[in-house]
């Protein structure tokens, strides 16, 4: 099975200056996970911060080392009327099989594989194009805020520095909750 979902050049055509602030936060996970469970984790987050999502590809494809998966997101929020965070998540997952697992005695079907995920971080100034139709609107929007609304822009950076981290950690943490997941290679006797 092959599912591919892209964007359209509309989105990205409509979007202001861009200023990266958090360059490929790295994230790498080896072992048993739930591929769901990881997409209700980022979506949760979100849903908590108040961030709207936009889904900029979602790919599976079978291979004979198993299942690979791609989703990479847009989650953005809007800061001001001049301004807005948004985030690039790539989710990279390899070699994803169906395995059994035991835990507190019972019997699980997860997934097993490897996971790489890149988390960037942008500041987008002037996100509605108000400012970019004329040569000296396009000055004045420069000097508005890279000078006279610097304090206020460094202040943003370093929130959207601190959500990113935020959401990192999130997916860190539920992955690691099933660092202790063992699958098996064969249930119990005792079990049925």
């Amino acid at each position: 099975m092959h599912t591919h979902i892209d964007i359209g050049w509309e989105f990205i055509l409509k979007m202001g200056e861009n200023k990266i602030i958090v360059d490929h936060q790295k994230l790498e996970y080896t072992g048993v996970f739930d591929v769901g469970g990881l997409m209700n984790c980022i979506d949760s987050w979100m849903i908590e911060h108040t961030m709207e999502k936009k889904t900029d590809k979602l790919v599976e494809q079978e291979t004979p080392q198993g299942k690979f998966i791609e989703w990479q997101i847009s989650p953005w929020t809007k800061m001001t009327d001049y301004m807005r965070y948004w985030m690039k998540i790539r989710t990279l997952m390899y070699n994803v099989k169906k395995v059994d697992v035991m835990k507190d005695d019972k019997k699980l079907k997860l997934s097993h594989g490897r996971i790489l995920m890149v988390f960037d971080g942008f500041l987008e100034f002037d996100y509605e194009n108000r400012w970019t139709e004329k040569p000296l609107h396009v000055f004045i929007a420069t000097l508005y805020h890279k000078f006279m609304y610097k304090s206020y822009t460094e202040k943003f950076e370093q929130e959207l520095t601190n959500l990113t981290h935020q959401i990192y950690h999130h997916v860190e943490q539920y992955l690691n909750m099933y660092r202790h997941y063992r699958p098996v290679t064969r249930v119990p006797h005792w079990y049925y």
